[in-house]
């Protein structure tokens, strides 16, 4: 519960560095790059199950060609 807590108060405080006018260049970088990050991490625990397929896909296509 503390770390859900303390996740929301951290995207509470990105989003209100990119909105406010007068926060430091450096903050507001730092603020992008984390929210750029997490919609990153979002994507691809949305598509783990199709990105699973596809690497046990390609790890039997290895297996396989290997075995030859």
């Amino acid at each position: 519960m503390f770390f859900r807590i303390l996740s929301l108060l951290i995207a509470a405080g990105v989003i209100a560095l990119i909105v406010t006018p007068d926060a430091p260049d450096s903050l507001r970088w730092m603020a992008w790059v984390y929210l750029l990050v997490m919609c990153g991490i979002g994507m691809i625990a949305m598509n783990g199950p199709r990105i699973h397929q596809w690497l046990e896909e390609k790890e039997a296509a290895l297996k396989s060609r290997f075995k030859r």
